[in-house]
């Protein structure tokens, strides 16, 4: 175990509340920017209700569903959000706005799998989209930034599942198919030193 240095950074990883088309797995991905269901709305409110030690820095993904998860974390804290660009939701071309359950039937190969053999909801890559090396890219990129602009401090991210997985990859090395057996359900946190 290494000792902690005053350059650590916490990293907090918040996935969005419920947004529209969550419950019913509908692939909103970078192009739907939808907003949070009554339901995501009253998980970010409880998320920011349970926060106990006021972070540093609020980042949000540039997408509706984040910045309105990220607003009850900035209220409470009188704190004003940034924008992280680069962490955008997975964007799934011309699979946007359709069923994931339907695409893993009719596309199974465009899809991981879990560590178990089942299919997973998460894409290889999409016709006219991103694919998971270019996920990768972004967050190596925005992990990069953190550690450059961040230094010794308590950073929250607000974003979107797969995006958070790209940055629990790199971070803790865990890879596809065990990746795919985590589950980062609608404002989820998972907290890493970086």
């Amino acid at each position: 175990m290494r000792k902690a240095s005053s350059f650590d950074i916490t990293l907090c990883l918040v996935r969005h509340g419920r947004a529209t088309g969550n419950k019913a797995h509908i692939f909103n991905g970078k192009r739907r920017d939808v907003p949070l269901t009554a339901l995501g709305r009253k998980q970010a409110r409880e998320r920011a209700k349970n926060w106990l030690e006021k972070p540093d820095v609020i980042l949000s993904s540039p997408m509706r569903r984040a910045r309105s998860t990220a607003h009850y974390l900035s209220r409470k804290f009188g704190m004003q959000i940034q924008i992280a660009p680069e962490t955008f939701e997975h964007d799934l071309g011309g699979w946007t706005g359709l069923s994931a359950a339907v695409m893993t039937k009719k596309h199974p190969e465009f899809f991981f799998h879990k560590s178990d053999g089942r299919i997973s909801h998460y894409v290889k890559k999409a016709p006219g989209g991103e694919d998971w090396n270019d996920i990768l890219r972004r967050a190596r990129s925005f992990l990069a930034r953190v550690r450059r602009e961040h230094a010794g401090k308590k950073v929250v991210l607000v974003s979107h599942g797969v995006f958070i997985l790209a940055c629990v990859s790199i971070l803790t090395g865990r890879k596809p198919p065990r990746l795919w057996d985590l589950r980062v359900r609608n404002a989820h946190v998972i907290c890493e030193r970086i």
